[in-house]
């Protein structure tokens, strides 16, 4: 294949914020799409990190150069250093600020960004996928598909999109 591949995300979780990122520096040209208003998820939730293991792992992903959302998460956070029962030096960051600053560093960064847009089937070419098709008929071809889809979220989420999640599936 010549010129630049085209990299298409579904879900906006932590784990499709952090593909969609990866493509981009890999040079791909970048679709995220979430089936929701928001990204990030359940992040959205619960804004623990860094706590038991994560902390090593939060410091090897920040030197390997991946840190971008880690320094993300330091900027929102409100608790650092935090002991409570199963959890050492943990650290919560905000639920209600974190995820328009993610937003903001996915759309800095040149990532198309569909939000409320829902994937309901693909396209394939022989074997392998050749686009994806929305909820409302949009196709998106691509060259790598990503599929991160998982949890929405709080029960809110359920209520205003009614398509499920691994949550109660």
């Amino acid at each position: 294949m010549a010129g630049v591949l085209k990299a298409v995300i579904t879900g906006g979780g932590w784990s499709g914020v952090s593909a969609a990122l990866r493509a981009k520096k890999a040079g791909a040209e970048t679709v995220l799409i979430e089936k929701t208003d928001l990204v990030l998820g359940a992040g959205n939730v619960g804004g623990i990190f860094r706590n038991n293991g994560r902390f090593t792992a939060a410091e090897e992903m920040k030197a390997l150069g991946a840190g971008e959302l880690f320094d993300i998460m330091d900027q929102c956070a409100v608790h650092t250093n935090v002991d409570f029962p199963g959890h050492e030096h943990a650290s919560l960051y905000d639920v209600n600020t974190i995820e328009p600053c993610v937003r903001k560093l996915l759309l800095d960064s040149g990532i198309d960004l569909m939000l409320e847009s829902h994937v309901m089937d693909i396209v394939k070419k022989g074997s392998d996928i050749s686009a994806v098709v929305l909820d409302d008929g949009t196709t998106i071809e691509g060259d790598v598909f990503i599929d991160t889809t998982g949890s929405s979220g709080p029960m809110g989420n359920c209520l205003k999109y009614g398509h499920g999640c691994s949550m109660c599936i």
